[in-house]
């Protein structure tokens, strides 16, 4: 049995939308995931934020990265909740 997390992105995912990534690819390919959901999604409000020389591990590890995130999430839900 398979899972497809991004079946029928472009039709149900109309919420806003903030991604925040690393710059830096990792080797689960979650950065390249992002895009894809990115670019799928039908949203019409949606931002993707590239946090530079992060890779996926450090936007949870590194105080710096995860403030950087924060940065955007915090104004994000504010407004969208």
């Amino acid at each position: 049995m398979g899972f497809d997390a991004f079946h029928l992105a472009e039709h149900l995912l109309t919420q806003p939308l903030q991604i925040v990534i690393g710059s830096r690819p990792g080797a689960c390919g979650s950065q390249r995931d992002d895009y894809e959901l990115f670019r799928r999604a039908r949203s019409s409000r949606k931002n993707l934020f590239v946090v530079e020389g992060a890779s996926h591990y450090d936007l949870a590890d590194k105080p710096e990265c995860v403030e950087q995130a924060m940065s955007k999430l915090g104004p994000f839900f504010k407004e969208s909740l």
